[in-house]
């Protein structure tokens, strides 16, 4: 999966050079504002989101500079991050709202979960929540009608998701997703998100807060098919308490009501933010 992430298609280039900037322990509010500028698309919607009554700060923020202020690097890198992740979509028709559709619903879930769950990092969830089906995005840019294919044999009951990637591609959407990360220099934890994120890990793989956050992950999946996000259909039945994820995480059924809450009531206007009215 490695060798194919140089075939892929890249994110925004102002994505990349935010990554960048960041890593840069003198970075300023002014100077990574002048780097998201340089895309007034990723700029709009960083200021849109920012703006929306998710966030709900006391005044309007009309700057990108007052933006980075008041959010934080965190939270700023979350939205650049996942304005960048439409803008790698080569074309934009049903399948492709679905998968950024997901990719939202997967961040919101998820960092409402680390709120609900303690001792994790509610952005970090937001990224690990957003990248965990980034390589359904790049296999469907590499050969969008193979992907078509693969995603109606899902829908048809014809196999697993994976078993059927395996028969059009040499590696899954996991692998590619980890391998894509990677390339980008996310954090180790952030890869093993993105590589495990429908399957268990190995015994004793990774540390505690790794566990923690894989099983956020996890469940971020589940409540986006309890709430139809990104899917065709919605699992209404879907029981979240019972998940394994949810237990791990040690959630109570107060908890998993304040998560599918908060997600329904953030969700629309996010991607309203992101997405326009498509």
């Amino acid at each position: 999966a490695a060798a194919a992430v140089k075939d892929l298609p890249a994110m925004a280039d102002i994505v990349t050079d935010f990554l960048v900037a960041t890593q840069d322990p003198d970075w300023t509010a002014k100077g990574l504002a002048m780097v998201v500028a340089k895309d007034p698309g990723i700029a709009a919607c960083v200021l849109k989101v920012a703006n929306s009554s998710y966030y709900s700060f006391q005044r309007q923020i009309t700057s990108l500079e007052g933006a980075v202020s008041i959010l934080g690097l965190k939270t700023l890198k979350s939205l650049v991050l996942a304005a960048g992740v439409k803008t790698m979509n080569k074309r934009f028709g049903l399948i492709e709202k679905l998968l950024v559709e997901d990719s939202i619903g997967s961040a919101l879930s998820a960092r409402a979960i680390a709120r609900q769950a303690g001792n994790l990092d509610p952005e970090e969830a937001f990224l690990a929540g957003l990248m965990r089906h980034i390589g359904k995005i790049a296999m469907n840019n590499i050969a969008p009608e193979s992907y078509t294919e693969i995603i109606q044999g899902v829908y048809n009951e014809e196999g697993s998701l994976t078993n059927l990637e395996r028969k059009h591609f040499p590696y899954t959407h996991s692998a590619i997703g980890a391998a894509l990360l990677d390339s980008w220099n996310l954090s180790p934890a952030l890869v093993a998100c993105t590589l495990f994120h429908s399957e268990p890990p190995p015994d004793g793989a990774f540390d505690k807060m790794t566990e923690r956050l894989l099983a956020t992950v996890n469940l971020a999946g589940s409540v986006c098919q309890r709430l139809g996000i990104g899917q065709r259909l919605t699992e209404e039945s879907l029981e979240l308490l019972s998940t394994p994820s949810a237990a791990q995480l040690g959630l109570d059924e107060a908890a998993v009501e304040a998560i599918l809450e908060e997600v329904s009531g953030a969700f629309e206007e996010t991607r309203q933010s992101f997405l326009g009215g498509s």
